[in-house]
């Protein structure tokens, strides 16, 4: 019996584990350190001012940016609490993935 064809073509069949968490920085210091002092500080949503904030972002440096120059990620200084919708648009604004990202369109 044959095999099915795949369905994608193999330059898009490109199936990877996905990275931990953990394995990507946002492990225990994080959380507690971070997470913790950001929403402690910013209570609601420093965008919209109106939603509860719930997410810790890095900014106005990216945590790559930070871990780049050699500073600590992990302060609390460096970040900003926002509500998950301001937080949805602001990593699609500044991190585009899938097809944000700028490839190529068919």
């Amino acid at each position: 019996m044959a095999t099915p064809p795949a369905s994608k073509c193999a330059v898009h069949d490109k199936r990877r584990p996905r990275r931990s968490a953990s394995s990507k920085g946002y492990g225990r210091e994080h959380e507690q350190r971070f997470r913790a002092g950001v929403l402690e500080r910013d209570a609601i949503c420093v965008l919209c001012r109106t939603a509860p904030a719930t997410q810790a972002d890095h900014w106005p440096l990216s945590k790559r940016e930070l871990q780049a120059r050699g500073m600590d990620e992990h302060d609390p200084r460096r970040g900003r609490g926002l509500c998950a919708s301001c937080h949805s648009k602001e990593t699609a604004r500044h991190q585009p993935g899938g097809w944000n990202a700028g490839g190529p369109r068919y």
